[in-house]
């Protein structure tokens, strides 16, 4: 070190000088004292703040963080991933979806949001990865300010320049992790793909307005589209974006949406819109609104609104087929209080019904008070419970006055109002080794009804207002067993757990009443242990009934980890059914179906899940649910199911993703009906994987609820997580492929 006293400093051989933030090194370094300018001469580097910035000489004013370096070379370190306290960045909403998820689990989600059919920002940087460029020189103007000339920007790691962001001009914010790129252009192996006078994109994953990449598709029902979307960041907790979309069959379609959440509040609307569609002539619009608000003390509401044009509405601009098979949209409000005893729910319910000829009740409105309390006597509990709900059932002038019973026959719909109310008590006796609980209620339900008439198969009959009251007696009980055991060289505990479940609810005529929302639960392994084997309160059965079931489980000694476990059951009757649906077949011999369910997770690598209904009365199987699915590894996945439902339901469902070469990923899904003779869905695609790149293709085939088949291809092209062009199909791999992960996430492809 040399020292000129007031003056100058000169550092010589590997100098380094350090600050609060940041730390400057080089071969030779001199400090001008006096006007705090900083010269490095060979080798220089800058590191701090998650960045690396080296060039062959610096110069730098430390006082005003004024400089340049030559010829630099920089390099952003990945930032450790942390809690998204704010909006995502996302692009518009599209008609083919229905995102009914909560706008809470969406806001922790990151900009990558796959929710609106695969767009996303035209700019983003995981915060997982690493980035890098190099300019002719660095202009530093000021604290975090940094300007580059012909510069170059990539998420590749050092020696693979598959792709850039080359920029006649970049400006680089570091408090913001932010970045803009003037007079820019992508090229992809050295061919230009994207150019744009202006380019904002984030090293750290922040929203940003600005255009985001247009999309680029194709359909059999709407020919070949693009999207132009325009993103708005309103504020942390606000934001919209804007987006029109040509179809080359249909038109232009407007789309809008925005989004809010606050302390107490979140929601979002989705408006879209295409006036004079050229394929029909009509205009035809989308539209979902939705919030929700936390009050104090307990009390919240909300509402939910969604509504189309038309039935086709869906098939027909849609290539999902959980859209497409969409047949009732809710149009909803509700209010709400819950404590630790009383939980109070008001509302008011309607639907838009599409393609159907039987349309649901609306609940204008329905209020629902339910109470719960442990009460301490002697060295037990008690256990109370209060049920009581009021619904006035009513249905739209525009809707048939008719609904479907469960044999295909209609009946005139009524419309009235019900009040039920469900007091019990049960008095839990508890054990290390089992448990019995008796439980007693009576079931009170009176209805009001405004017409009473009826046809049902062509005879006229007629409904009654009236009160049907009902004690519920049930008593279950259960006892736990347990040994140690070894299969090959592995130790596990195996249980068994035999339960016995009783109820008795005396017979009353209920045939004079209607059918609300009332239809029969289907039999399970949890159903079997329910007091009323129908859904909602227009039909309590009448029951003598014991249910013998058992189960046994494998766990794991070394971990907990449950590996296998099976359950069988029957229920036993002692006395004949007589209540049933309108139109309904009761119940034949004096025993239910015989369900069984097993499940199975085998050395980590296979799961197997099942399930069988099996009516002994007949001698046949009723339903059959098998799926089985071997994942050995990330990006190694086979999925193998079936299906079967009696008279309704024969399918079977193949899908998977697995590695054809090193970088190659073969996709597929194929959705078979055998009861239809014809497939429901199919999914073929490739990935490929280049490690600061993926591309991946897809073709996918949609049968739909209202219209013939709809076919969509996808491609895309995702440049480390930086660009990317084309329609995302990974909305359809990850719902249609159980167990798929995205090809870029398998392997980490930059190192610093």
């Amino acid at each position: 070190m040399e020292f000129r006293m007031d003056r100058r400093l000169d550092a010589i051989g590997n100098a380094a000088i350090i600050t609060d933030n940041q730390q400057i090194s080089g071969d030779r370094i001199q400090y001008e004292e006096l006007n705090e300018t900083l010269r490095v001469i060979g080798n220089a580097r800058i590191e701090g703040g998650g960045s690396v910035i080296k060039g062959p000489e610096l110069r730098l004013n430390m006082g005003d963080t004024v400089g340049e370096m030559k010829q630099p070379t920089f390099y952003y370190k990945p930032a450790a991933p942390a809690a998204v306290s704010a909006l995502p960045q996302t692009a518009t909403s599209n008609a083919i979806r229905s995102n009914s998820r909560p706008l809470r689990n969406r806001l922790t989600k990151s900009a990558y949001d796959d929710s609106n059919k695969g767009y996303q920002p035209q700019l983003r940087t995981d915060t997982t990865a690493a980035s890098r460029g190099d300019a002719d020189a660095m202009f530093f103007e000021g604290q975090n300010k940094k300007r580059l000339t012909n510069a170059r920007y990539t998420t590749c790691e050092a020696g693979v320049d598959d792709w850039y962001i080359r920029a006649s001009e970049m400006e680089i914010d570091d408090f913001n992790k932010t970045g803009t790129a003037r007079n820019a252009r992508v090229e992809f192996l050295g061919v230009p793909i994207l150019y744009a006078p202006k380019i904002d994109f984030s090293f750290q994953n922040l929203r940003k307005t600005g255009l985001l990449a247009p999309l680029i598709g194709t359909t059999t029902r709407s020919g070949f589209e693009v999207l132009t979307p325009f993103y708005w960041n309103i504020a942390p907790g606000m934001d919209a974006t804007f987006g029109t979309r040509l179809l080359s069959k249909r038109g232009l379609q407007y789309q809008g949406e925005f989004r809010y959440m606050g302390e107490t509040y979140q929601g979002g609307n989705n408006i879209e819109y295409l006036p004079s569609d050229t394929s029909t002539g009509e205009n035809r619009y989308y539209a979902k609104l939705q919030h929700q608000q936390d009050f104090l003390n307990g009390w919240s509401a909300g509402y939910s609104l969604e509504k189309v044009s038309d039935d086709n509405y869906f098939s027909e601009l849609s290539t999902r087929i959980t859209t497409t098979s969409r047949v009732n949209l809710a149009q909803q409000a509700s209010l709400n209080y819950a404590d630790d005893v009383w939980d109070f729910n008001l509302l008011v319910q309607r639907y838009q019904t599409l393609g159907q000829r039987t349309f649901p009740y609306e609940r204008l409105p329905q209020l629902t008070l339910n109470g719960t309390k442990d009460w301490e006597v002697g060295d037990r509990y008690v256990n109370t419970n209060l049920y009581t709900q009021w619904v006035s059932f009513n249905r739209s002038e525009s809707q048939p006055n008719f609904l479907a019973t469960p044999n295909g026959n209609l009946v005139t719909g009524v419309t009235g109002r019900r009040f039920t109310a469900y007091p019990s008590v049960s008095i839990p006796f508890t054990r290390p080794y089992g448990y019995i609980t008796p439980k007693f209620g009576v079931h009170h339900t009176s209805y009001q009804l405004d017409n009473t008439d009826f046809t049902l198969n062509g005879v006229n009959g007629e409904y009654q207002s009236g009160t049907r009251t009902l004690p519920i007696f049930s008593l279950d009980s259960g006892l736990y067993y347990e040994r140690n055991t070894r299969i090959v060289k592995n130790s596990y505990t195996q249980t068994l757990e035999p339960r016995l479940y009783y109820v008795y609810i005396p017979n009353r005529d209920q045939s004079a009443i209607p059918i609300f929302d009332t239809a029969l639960a289907d039999l399970n392994t949890s159903s079997l242990f329910q007091e009323n084997q129908f859904t909602g309160n227009d039909r309590i059965n009448n029951a003598n009934q014991l249910t013998m079931a058992v189960t046994t489980r494998m766990l794991d000694a070394r971990t907990g980890d449950q590996r296998f476990a099976a359950t069988l059951g029957q229920r036993f009757n002692f006395t004949e059914q007589r209540v049933g649906l309108p139109g309904a077949n009761l119940r034949r011999g004096d025993s239910s179906d015989i369900v069984a369910a097993v499940t199975a997770k085998l050395l980590s690598k296979w799961n197997v899940d099942a399930a069988w209904q099996y009516n002994t009365y007949d001698a046949e199987l009723v339903r059959s649910n098998i799926g089985m699915r071997y994942n050995p590894e990330p990006g190694k996945v086979m999925n193998l199911s079936y299906r079967y439902t009696a008279d309704l339901l024969d399918q079977i469902n193949v899908s998977g993703q697995w590695p054809l070469s090193p970088r190659w990923y073969g996709l597929g899904r194929y959705n078979y009906s055998l009861e239809e003779h014809s497939p429901i869905e199919g999914l073929a695609g490739l990935e490929y994987d280049a490690g600061c790149w993926q591309a991946r293709t897809v073709l996918q085939r949609v049968s739909t609820a209202t219209a013939d088949a709809n076919y969509a291809f996808f491609f895309q092209l995702e440049l480390g997580g930086l660009a990317s062009i084309g329609a995302s199909p990974m909305r359809y791999l990850e719902r249609g492929i159980p167990g798929y992960t995205r090809s870029g996430e398998i392997q980490s492809s930059v190192t610093p």
